[in-house]
């Protein structure tokens, strides 16, 4: 790639951020789309695609990509962080209902049984 190849996406690169910067994300998407479908590994693309997206599932697709160019982005791994925090959290509730609905069932079980054998020993008294 020559220098004026590389100064042109540099630009492009910079029209995007503008665009992103002025809440026209979907104008800088195209312009996104077309560096990485040059260059996969173009890091700051992938960075700057993370905001530009629409979803949280796009952003941490573009994060982990820019984890794969370079695993000591900061950047990169602070924002997917920081995404994941709100899942992770859910996810920790998720268990901990978990956990209280086994209890209350098994606890359910055991009063069941109790009843039963009270139930059978009560009858069992009656026979003699």
């Amino acid at each position: 790639m020559t220098d004026e190849e590389k100064a042109q996406r540099i630009d492009r690169l910079l029209d995007a951020i503008e665009l992103i910067q002025a809440d026209r994300k979907s104008e800088a998407l195209p312009i996104l789309r077309a560096l990485i479908g040059e260059d996969k590994d173009f890091e700051d693309a992938w960075l700057w695609m993370s905001l530009a997206v629409d979803s949280v599932d796009q952003s941490v697709v573009c994060l982990d990509n820019v984890l794969r160019i370079n695993p000591n982005n900061l950047q990169a791994s602070g924002a997917l962080y920081r995404l994941r925090e709100s899942e992770m959290r859910s996810e920790s509730l998720r268990a901990r209902l978990r956990s209280y609905r086994d209890f209350s069932s098994m606890s359910f079980f055991v009063l069941m049984v109790i009843v039963l054998f009270a139930v059978l020993l009560t009858s069992a008294s009656r026979l003699f």
